[in-house]
């Protein structure tokens, strides 16, 4: 084994927390001017939108809905509701529990690198500003590549950056969006994250990995191993 691939959201850095979210997206409601209820329903709408770049983020991603909603806007609310959401984000990628001593030591052992994260367009930046994003050698984004896992252009982005084969990586996450099938097909070994009750969203939730860990630090003595042979 030469490489590991991570997932973001439930991997590295906790699910999004759906209190939290709730209150964010009624908060950037607020500062627009639009009924909460209404606009939650419309920005729920739009998921599959952002994750796969037809909606970018920024300024302009609240425009159809409020549109939609009657609701007019100034490009003062549409940046402070932006905002709003950005420091959402920010706060949402923080490294769980062992995460950067586990992606130390991956490094420190020899192995590349990389994640394959369905999100919207800003992340990656997001991400690249926090502890985190130096230890990720290629990072392939729905949002960027247009697509969302299990596409195959999501892992092979990641792979050819990387220089490996799918024979050679380890694929780890938290099952989320047949993403552990789609390593699969590649030839990778899977190892999905078991978040018990903090999974919060099952979209395509397909939990079949090759090895079943609860917490990174086990990560670590398993690829290990699969390096050994």
């Amino acid at each position: 084994m030469k490489a590991v691939i991570f997932d973001l959201f439930g991997t590295v850095v906790a699910n999004l927390d759906p209190p939290r979210l709730v209150a964010a997206i009624d908060a950037i409601a607020g500062e627009l001017g639009a009924p909460p209820d209404l606009f939650r329903e419309a920005w729920s709408e739009t998921f599959r939108h952002r994750m796969d770049g037809r909606l970018q983020d920024g300024e302009d991603q609240f425009r159809d809905i409020l549109d939609s909603l009657g609701v007019a806007s100034t490009a003062t609310q549409r940046r402070a509701a932006s905002e709003i959401r950005r420091d959402f984000m920010r706060a949402a990628l923080a490294p769980k529990k062992h995460a950067i001593d586990c992606l130390e030591e991956l490094r420190r052992q020899g192995f590349k690198i990389g994640m394959a994260t369905d999100c919207s367009s800003e992340t990656p930046d997001l991400l690249c500003e926090t502890e985190l994003g130096s230890h990720f050698e290629v990072i392939a984004s729905s949002a960027h590549l247009r697509v969302t896992k299990p596409d195959p252009r999501m892992y092979d982005h990641v792979l050819t950056g990387l220089g490996v084969s799918g024979s050679d990586c380890i694929y780890v996450g938290d099952g989320n969006s047949e993403e552990l099938v789609g390593a699969k097909r590649h030839g990778m070994l899977t190892v999905w994250v078991d978040n018990g009750d903090q999974q919060h969203w099952r979209e395509r939730f397909v939990p079949e990995g090759d090895h079943e860990i609860r917490c990174l630090s086990e990560l670590v003595s398993l690829a290990d191993a699969a390096r050994r042979g």
